[in-house]
């Protein structure tokens, strides 16, 4: 007759089932995360605001500086970026990935331009290089680990 080590062990304590963990430590890191996934929504939806409203003073440069882009393209592209950024703060998934691959895309395509932009009107792109690193803070916090749990 063979003997197993469980036979010795009390009624629903396995080998790998021991709990080293007292629950008051388990609830204080279930407090600290969702703290955490609270405080990175809330720094990545400042950062959004802020990219959003210094794009607003980067259009009034642009149009100042001479016609680029026609007008409507400008208002259109802010307006559309605005509802994106409102469905963020409503924590929905699709648009926090879309912001986040804006984000990082924003910085690798614009970010080189910079130096021409400076060369151009100093204002200007101190005003662009704060947007972007705006854009990518917040796509970092998105990004940040638990930052999608409890979201819809």
């Amino acid at each position: 007759m063979q003997h197993d080590a469980s036979e010795n062990q009390p009624a629903g304590v396995g080998m790998n089932t021991t709990n080293t963990y007292t629950i008051e430590a388990l609830q204080h890191t279930q407090g600290v995360r969702a703290a955490w996934r609270e405080l990175a929504l809330s720094t990545a939806l400042v950062c959004l605001g802020l990219a959003y409203a210094l794009s607003w003073a980067e259009m009034g440069l642009a149009l100042m500086t001479g016609p680029g882009e026609p007008a409507a393209a400008l208002f259109a592209s802010r307006a559309l970026i605005g509802g994106l950024y409102v469905c963020v703060a409503l924590r929905l998934q699709w648009a926090r990935w879309m912001t986040v691959v804006l984000g990082f895309a924003s910085v690798v395509l614009v970010g080189p331009m910079l130096g021409a932009e400076w060369r151009a009107l100093h204002v200007a792109a101190l005003v662009t290089g704060a947007v972007l690193v705006f854009k990518l803070a917040a796509s970092i916090f998105l990004l940040s680990p638990g930052a999608s749990h409890g979201h819809r």
